[in-house]
């Protein structure tokens, strides 16, 4: 039984929104990725997001449906983004697809992406 799709992206040369460069910034992010979604049809339970100086930021969002979490280290201008949808009652591939999209060609903006899809 297929129970879900599980995203992992390793994004180099990341010039990223200004969003993830500072303080104040994170909580536009937060705003961004919660529009996002609920948008894309997703269910968030809750989210934690965390700074770190000069600039990088973590972040875990909860979903009904699983999980999104990213961690980007600003001095390697690398990122490591992570998409887990169940199909539980929906088929949410798409929707795991959509987000993974948008979260790297706008959030993260990689010169090369390395991406790896597991059917769960």
């Amino acid at each position: 039984m297929k129970t879900g799709i599980h995203l992992i992206g390793d994004l180099q040369g990341c010039q990223f929104s200004p969003k993830l460069k500072t303080r104040s910034g994170v909580g536009e992010l937060k705003q961004t990725i919660t529009s996002k979604i609920n948008e894309f049809g997703l269910h968030e339970l809750g989210s934690y997001y965390y700074y770190f100086e000069p600039y990088g930021v973590t972040g875990v969002v909860c979903l009904s449906e699983s999980h999104i979490s990213f961690h980007t280290w600003a001095k390697g201008q690398y990122a490591n983004l992570d998409v887990f949808v169940c199909n539980y009652k929906n088929d949410n591939t798409n929707k795991a697809h959509q987000l993974f999209e948008f979260l790297i060609t706008n959030i993260f903006r990689p010169q090369k992406t390395k991406r790896q899809e597991i059917e769960r």
